[in-house]
């Protein structure tokens, strides 16, 4: 092989696809490794100003996510109130008291429903009848 085959061939290897940032369909910037570096700069800028989440990807699957600090802070504030929320159901579990277990089971029921995933068509939060009863 001589000199001008291996830079060709080392350019080769090294060049970018070219694909550039693309946009999924539900709305996920994504680069792919392979771009990454090139193309950095452009996707924070997507992201921070364009309002987009970005995404890396590998042989088309995600492998990490680039997010606004504001996105980053609700979604560590709302991770932190579901695992509050999970403790609460457990310490109501384990009281005696049938207000306490029922409490367990309405809150337990609200959060499923509330991690239930739309595209899910099984999916059907149960409906419950609430019957007040006052002391006269």
């Amino acid at each position: 092989m001589n000199r001008k085959e291996v830079l060709e061939m080392a350019y080769t290897l090294a060049m970018a696809t070219g694909k550039g940032i693309e946009t999924a369909d539900d709305g996920v910037a994504t680069v792919g490794m392979t771009d990454a570096r090139a193309l950095l700069t452009s996707l924070i800028r997507e992201v921070r100003y364009g309002g987009k989440v970005g995404a890396f990807t590998e042989r088309g699957a995600r492998q990490a996510y680039v997010v606004t600090p504001a996105f980053y802070e609700q979604a560590a504030g709302d991770a932190a109130t579901l695992e509050a929320l999970r403790e609460r159901i457990q310490e109501l579990e384990a009281g005696d008291k049938p207000d306490a277990k029922s409490h367990a089971r309405i809150l337990s029921e609200a959060l499923a429903a509330a991690e239930g995933r739309p595209e899910d068509p099984d999916f059907t939060p149960k409906t419950r009848k609430v019957v007040l009863r006052r002391k006269k």
